[in-house]
Parts: C-alpha cells; sequence; structure tokens
C-alpha cells in the first residue's frame, strides 16, 4: 500500500520512548513513595529507640538509688543493736552514745543521703533517733506528733515509693514534699517504727542529661499516677490507669520489657516510651510529641522530588540511546556469556569494543583467561583455609567472639553515640590483655568470674539488655581464691548458650552460673540458660568431639564446648570435665566438676 494512505503514526521507535517514559514515571513514583515511607519508618524506629535507651540508663541508675534507700529501711528494722535499743528501755545516755553513731554511720555512708529529707527511728518508750536534710527545720517530733506522718499515720506501717506527700512537722515556711517510705516490726508488745521522706530530685536530678527538644518531656509513673518532670520537681497528671493499652505494632524496641503508648496530652497526639524500673511497680517514660517524629518526613520531601524529575530525564535520554548505541552490543555479550556458560573460554577480540561495554568485553575476555588459574588457586587457597582454622581452634578454644566484639561495637556506634560505647571497648579491652599476657595455666575462679563478666558486657550491650547473666557465688567465699580452672573455661560456655541457646529461641533469656561444693569433694560449677535446648544425640556429639566426614559448619559449631571438656581432662585427670543435662524447649545445663585445695589442684603456671 502507499505510505500517503496508511501513515505509520505509531512506529516502533515512538513506542519503546513511550513505554520507557512511562515505566520510568511509574517507577521513580513507586521508589520515591517507598523510599520515603521506608525512612520515615526508619527515622521512627531509630528516635523510639534512642529515647528507649536513654531512658533505660536514667532507669538503672534510679533503680540503684532506690535500692540503697530501701536497703537503709531494712537495715534499720533488722540491725541487732538498733532493735535491742529501741525495743527496749535502754538509757539515753546510751541511745546517745551507742546506737546514734551507727545509725549516723550508716546514714552518712550513703551516696543517696543527700535525697533523704527526713529518717526517722521510733521506738518504744517514745525514743526517737532522726536524720535528714530538713531536720533542722522541722517541728519537735513526739511519738504523738510522728502519727501524723504518712503512712505512720495510716496504721498499717508499710508504705513503699507510691505517692508524693508534704511533711507535716515542717516548721512555717518550710514546706517539704517527699515521697514517703514507712515500715515498722512489732516484738510482743513492743514496736519499732521507721519512716523516710526522699525528695524528689532524686529522680529529676537522674534526669537533667536527658534532652526535651521538639516538645518532648518526661513521665514518673508511682503507685499508679503519673507525674511530670519540671525541673527539681514532678506535677501529678492523673491515674495511669487512663493510659490506652501498650502498642507495639509495628513499632521495634530493645527490650520486651518497654513499653509504647499512643496517648493525647491537651489534644497533642504523641507517643509514650515506658520503661519498668524493676522495683515497685515505678516506670520512667518520655513523650514525644508525633508532630516531632514526623518532622523528618518533610525534609524528604523536596529530595523526592528532585530523586523524581531526575529519574524522569534519566528514562527519557535511556530510552532515546538505547535502540541505537546498547542493543546490538548487549545481545553479543550475552551470546559470549552464554558460550562461557557451556565451559567455552576462548578469546573473542570482536566484543572489546572502545566504550563501556568493550571494557565489559574484555573483562569477559580476562575472566576466560583466569578460570583454570583460579580454579588451581582456589584448591590452595582451601588448603590454606583449613590450615588456619586448625591453628586457630588449636591455639585458642572460641576466637571468634573477638570478631563478634567488633560487631557489637560498630552495631552500637551506628544507633547512637553513647556510653556503652566505651565501656564496651574498656571490656574488650581487659580481655585481649588477659589473652595476650597471661601466661598461668590456671587461675583463681574469682579471677575466671571477673573475665567471663567482662566477656557478658560485651554481650549484654549487643543484645539490648534482653539477655541476664547471674552468678551466685559459694557459701564460703574462699572458695574463690583456692580453686583453680583453666584460663577461658566459662566463657565460651556462655557464649554456646548464647548463640545456640538463647539467640534461637528469640534472643531473650537469662543464663545462671551457681557454685557448690558437694560432700563427696570436688566443686561444681553449674551453668544453665533458657534457649532452645538439646536433644541427647545432640549431647552425645558435642562431647564426642569433631568427627570424621561431619560439615564443616557443624564441626566448628560446637568445638569450644568440646576443647573445654578435654582442657578440664588433660588438667585434672579423666574423672573431672563437662556434664551436659538439656531439654528441647526448656534449656541446657551444663555442670563443670573440678578439685578443691583439699584435693590438690595442679601448679598454676
Amino acid at each position: 500500500m502507499d505510505k500517503t494512505e496508511h501513515p505509520r503514526r505509531f512506529g516502533i521507535q515512538a513506542r519503546v520512548l513511550a513505554l520507557a517514559v512511562l515505566f520510568t514515571l511509574l517507577a521513580a513514583v513507586i521508589v520515591t513513595a517507598s523510599s520515603a515511607k521506608n525512612v520515615s519508618d526508619q527515622l521512627r524506629r531509630s528516635t523510639l529507640q534512642s529515647t528507649e535507651y536513654a531512658l533505660q540508663t536514667a532507669s538503672e541508675s534510679i533503680r540503684q538509688d532506690i535500692a540503697e534507700i530501701d536497703a537503709l529501711v531494712s537495715w534499720s528494722v533488722t540491725n541487732a543493736s538498733v532493735r535491742t535499743s529501741m525495743l527496749t528501755a535502754v538509757p539515753v545516755s546510751t541511745l546517745t552514745h551507742t546506737v546514734y553513731p551507727i545509725i549516723s554511720n550508716k546514714y552518712n555512708s550513703m551516696r543517696t543521703a543527700m535525697y533523704i529529707q527526713r529518717f526517722l527511728i521510733l521506738g518504744s518508750s517514745g525514743r526517737i533517733v532522726m536524720l535528714g536534710t530538713a531536720t533542722p527545720q522541722s517541728k519537735p517530733v513526739t511519738g504523738g506528733s510522728a502519727a501524723l506522718l504518712p503512712g505512720l499515720g495510716e496504721g498499717d506501717g508499710a508504705v513503699e515509693w507510691d505517692r508524693l506527700a508534704d511533711d507535716p512537722l515542717m516548721q512555717s515556711g518550710s514546706a517539704v514534699t517527699g515521697i514517703p517510705i514507712a515500715r515498722s516490726v512489732s516484738s510482743g508488745s513492743a514496736e519499732t517504727q521507721v519512716y523516710l521522706s526522699v525528695s524528689p530530685a532524686l529522680i529529676t536530678d537522674a534526669l537533667k542529661s536527658l534532652d526535651g527538644e521538639d516538645g518532648s518531656w518526661l513521665c514518673w509513673i508511682m503507685g499508679g499516677v503519673m507525674y511530670r518532670v519540671e525541673g527539681g520537681s514532678l506535677m501529678e497528671l492523673g491515674a495511669a490507669d487512663e493510659l490506652p493499652p501498650a502498642n507495639r505494632e509495628g513499632e521495634y524496641t530493645l527490650d520486651a520489657g518497654t513499653l509504647l503508648y499512643r496517648v493525647q496530652f491537651d489534644g497533642v497526639d504523641c507517643s509514650m516510651v515506658a520503661r519498668p524500673l524493676g522495683v515497685h511497680e515505678l516506670y520512667l517514660a518520655k513523650v514525644i510529641p508525633e508532630a516531632a517524629l514526623a518532622q523528618p518526613l518533610s525534609l524528604l520531601l523536596s529530595s523526592a522530588l528532585t530523586t523524581l524529575a531526575v529519574l524522569l530525564v534519566m528514562g527519557l535520554v535511556t530510552a532515546a540511546l538505547l535502540h541505537r548505541t546498547v542493543a546490538s552490543p548487549i545481545g553479543a555479550l550475552q551470546r559470549r556469556i552464554e558460550a562461557v556458560s557451556r565451559g567455552d573460554f576462548t578469546q573473542d577480540p570482536s566484543i572489546e569494543w572502545n566504550h563501556e561495554l568493550g571494557d565489559v568485553g574484555r573483562g569477559i575476555n580476562g575472566l576466560s583467561r583466569s578460570v583454570s588459574a583460579l580454579m588451581d588457586k582456589r584448591i590452595e587457597d582451601e588448603k590454606q583455609r583449613l590450615d588456619l582454622e586448625y591453628r586457630m581452634l588449636q591455639n585458642q578454644i572460641s576466637p571468634h567472639f573477638i570478631y563478634n566484639t567488633l560487631n557489637s561495637i560498630k552495631w552500637m556506634a551506628t544507633i547512637q553515640h553513647a556510653p556503652g560505647v566505651a565501656e564496651m571497648v574498656t571490656a574488650l579491652s581487659r580481655l585481649l590483655k588477659s589473652v595476650s599476657k597471661g601466661t598461668r595455666r590456671l587461675v583463681p575462679l574469682e579471677e575466671e568470674f571477673s573475665l567471663l563478666e567482662d566477656y557478658f558486657i560485651i554481650q549484654r550491650y549487643r543484645y539490648g539488655g534482653t539477655i541476664t547473666m547471674e552468678i551466685h557465688p559459694p557459701e564460703d567465699g574462699k572458695l574463690l581464691q583456692t580453686c583453680l580452672i583453666p584460663r577461658f573455661t566459662l566463657q565460651p560456655l556462655v557464649e554456646n548458650a548464647i548463640f545456640h541457646g538463647i539467640e534461637p529461641n528469640g534472643g531473650v533469656g537469662r543464663v545462671e552460673i551457681g557454685v557448690e561444693q558437694p560432700e563427696g569433694g570436688g566443686v561444681l560449677i553449674r551453668l544453665s540458660d533458657d534457649g532452645v535446648g538439646m536433644d541427647p544425640e545432640q549431647i552425645g556429639r558435642i562431647l564426642a568431639g569433631p568427627q570424621v566426614g561431619e560439615e564443616e559448619k557443624a564441626a566448628f559449631r560446637h568445638v569450644g564446648v568440646w576443647n573445654v571438656h578435654r582442657l578440664l581432662q588433660l588438667s585434672f585427670g579423666a574423672d573431672y570435665g563437662l556434664v551436659i543435662d538439656s531439654e528441647p524447649g526448656v534449656g541446657t545445663a551444663v555442670t563443670i566438676r573440678l578439685p578443691d585445695d583439699r584435693q590438690g589442684t595442679g601448679s598454676t603456671v
């Protein structure tokens, strides 16, 4: 037919251009929107996790201070000298010259003494011992007036960290608000009462380092009541039971105990991160306005539009050049690659054009020339790798923990610059120093525990505090110095419990270590975890050591446990070593049998 009668209005080249532009535009929109959503989610998650970590650090500091004050209360009602003096009618001179110095020394030795506004011990016959920062401004205290104090006045004698209350015994113009703690102990008809008023500054001072930018603010939850942290004081907001249920959908926290809430304060939508202190049902929280969390998304808009425009232009240019300059060379390269995949490694100079695709062609020809040499080199490299792995296993039980440590430090530095990095590096330095400079074959159990705690500091930060380790020392403290153990015996066992027991179980768990002396002699160290556990067949393979023909990964997985077992037997004899008890889904317990000093341990050199 004639062209004038049937003109081609939309030829193949125009179709390629149109499809390329349309595809590029669609891809640009999808990629830009997806990237903006992902970046926004990552920024939100990073902000919430950074907030959680800061709250975790602050709550740990407050928890330690609370524990010290709780210990003072318990000591006041259990110390024999104090109870005897307060429950019996001893002379006032005895109370003044004997008991008061004991109480005063105990009080003054505390780090938290500056936060105790009133420390009152009330005994029988009206005997009173009183200390505290607010004592100079206090009215005279008697048995009758002491009943006005919160907790003591309520008659239950057991008030602990559940409210804020004014001190009713302060002089006019000297109002003091504190957290009351009251406890009493009876002995027959006599009773000893202890009362403390703790300053809110105990909490607010620990939170000064937490910034409150972008309208965020801190919240303290105590006794089911929320308080807003305002400078050095706590302002009551309302009952904590008014909060909606904690919502974790779409959010990720560093610790399973951390709670996330979507709440409204003064009509403003907010996210609240709440961290439990683990005592007295106390929580430390930070309220972050949603606008502050979404603010980075607006910063992405201009870059997203720029990216969209650039992708569109690139699509137009690519579509125009695709047909003319790319299709034919790519076809030739594809045919050559197919020939190489079939085993044809001959050279083809025709694909070495004088442009970028020619560089690819030269690379394919170079690859063909190198295949034979690479195959020979791979055999040699495999031999060297096996030799290196053999020397690594021969020189130390668990060398790969250094790699894990460096990964942990990188992870910590990526998420947040924090003091925890310094603590991890310090612990690693002590471990490396012990490895490089330790010359003794056997070390006291106390030193082995110290090395283990340094190692666990690193793992604790790596897992964000979701894995805990508890060491229960023996009743006989001397055993820690007299019982000897090969250096780095416990570390590979704890590492095995974490990586192969707890981590496959979700990365949340507990490792416990206890020491005991059975009646038959010797020392037993029991290391247990609540991980995934093992079946008897796995236990048998571990203690039997690497077997001929076993897969490389499986052989290397538990070689540290087997090396520990063999090292103990070589050091003390065949009667000593490891015993493993495990139940799938419940956990694993490893028992280490050692000789004690009564049986004559070997030389420590």
